[in-house]
């Protein structure tokens, strides 16, 4: 670098008016004393600061010189500082590297699982399905995170993330549970079959009833009163007791209208008189037993069964 100065422009009282100041760079390796480039710097002197050549001799002449001489440095310092950064260049990131992926699916006791459909999404998607050996390759996989999806019928699906790296062994183990199988299906109950129509109104006079077919001298007399598809009602009069029977299907419900008697079920007895009401549920063997001189006369209803108008007298 070569600099120099002179003070071209005078005041009358002999103080300098401008300070020129030129600069010359030499660039490295070149040879000194060859001026490449040139910056000149006019520096103003304030009137206040202006110095008299006559009066201070060289010396002060030297130290005007040496101020511009410094801002000249600076200037040509912080253009080469600014060449130096823009020829520096960054290096360019080394592109990823791609490697294989090898997944392999078996279900909960180890067996190898084929047909499994694996759908691959992350840095890079596709489709892909294991062969017979419950395996699938997958090529030109870049490095990053992946996720694999696992489906099969038969199966719970399953969901994985993974990592790729170059130059690692990329192996990917994936154990797939059986699902419970499916809940048989509800069966549907038959329809409920349609009630059966009941018989028509009935309504009578007991009293009346048994004046007009009073029982005579036989054992018993059994009278239909009502006869309709779930129940029968009869009139029996009773001069003797009945033998023991059942009433598999229907339940039966005894009033007493009149005479006395004792109804036997197995070891209990329940002593009949008029205006007495029992039920005999289905199924239970029970007897009649009169007392007394006068006929035992009930009404029996057997609930829960179609009426049989030929029923022999219980």
């Amino acid at each position: 670098m070569h600099m120099s100065g002179a003070c071209t422009e005078w005041n009358s009282d002999r103080t300098p008016k401008y300070a020129n100041v030129l600069v010359g760079y030499d660039p490295p390796g070149k040879e000194t004393g060859k001026l490449n480039s040139r910056q000149g710097a006019a520096l103003p002197l304030e009137p206040s600061a202006a110095v008299n050549l006559g009066n201070i001799g060289g010396s002060r002449m030297i130290s005007v010189l040496i101020a511009g001489i410094a801002v000249a440095v600076a200037l040509t310092t912080t253009n080469a500082q600014s060449t130096s950064r823009g020829s520096e260049r960054k290096p360019a990131a080394a592109p990823r590297r791609a490697t294989s992926v090898r997944i392999s699916v078996r279900d909960q006791h180890r067996a190898t699982l084929a047909g499994v459909h694996l759908l691959l999404s992350g840095a890079a998607a596709g489709a892909f399905t294991t062969g017979a050996t419950g395996t699938a390759v997958i090529p030109n996989v870049k490095e990053g995170l992946y996720r694999v999806r696992c489906e099969r019928a038969g199966f719970i699906t399953l969901e994985r993330e993974f990592t790729v790296r170059a130059g690692a062994r990329n192996a990917i183990d994936v154990i797939l549970n059986a699902a419970a199988p499916p809940a048989p299906p509800v069966a549907k109950s038959a329809p409920a079959s349609p009630s059966p129509q009941s018989g028509p109104l009935v309504a009578m006079s007991i009293p009346d009833f048994l004046d007009r077919n009073f029982i005579g001298k036989e054992p018993v007399k059994e009278s239909i009163l009502a006869c309709t598809p779930q129940e029968t009602v009869r009139l029996l009069q009773m001069r003797e007791g009945s033998a023991p029977h059942v009433h598999d299907r229907a339940d039966e419900i005894i009033y007493v209208v009149a005479g006395e008697g004792t109804l036997l079920r197995g070891k209990d007895t329940v002593p009949l008189r008029a205006a007495s009401l029992v039920v005999v549920p289905r199924g239970r063997d029970h007897a009649f037993e009169r007392r007394g001189r006068k006929p035992l006369i009930v009404v029996s209803t057997l609930a829960g069964t179609a009426c049989e108008p030929a029923a022999t007298a219980r």
